[in-house]
């Protein structure tokens, strides 16, 4: 009687466990489905970082371009200066060189008129 017991026993036991063993079933698959949708997710997530990283990387460079362009109009800013203040001091200098040589004519033409005059 105890191997006919036994022998029900692992018949109810079979019975009852065989719809938990196909709901197992069901769970891993749906498990399987989720590892495939998440290494989907995860290789998007690394395309992600990598378009990331190189926008960060031209987002650097951009800066430092901006950087060497603003100390670039800074000493052309400086360079103008100094030259258009070496250019107005040239004009200065040719203005009043030729007035002394306006002068020096009016000044000779005032001396013969004032001869011919006397």
């Amino acid at each position: 009687m105890n191997l006919e017991l036994k022998e029900l026993l692992r018949s109810v036991l079979k019975e009852e466990l065989t719809p938990v063993h196909k709901r197992l079933e069901g769970m891993d698959q749906r498990l399987e489905g989720m590892d495939q949708q998440l290494d989907v997710v995860e290789k998007r997530i690394d395309d992600i970082d990598q378009r990331l990283y190189k926008i960060e990387n031209d987002v650097s460079e951009l800066k430092s371009d901006v950087h060497e362009l603003k100390i670039g109009q800074a000493e052309l800013q400086k360079n103008i200066v100094e030259h258009l203040g070496e250019f107005t001091e040239k004009i200065a200098k040719q203005v009043e060189d030729r007035t002394y040589a306006l002068n020096k004519r009016v000044f000779d033409i005032e001396t013969v008129i004032y001869r011919l005059i006397s």
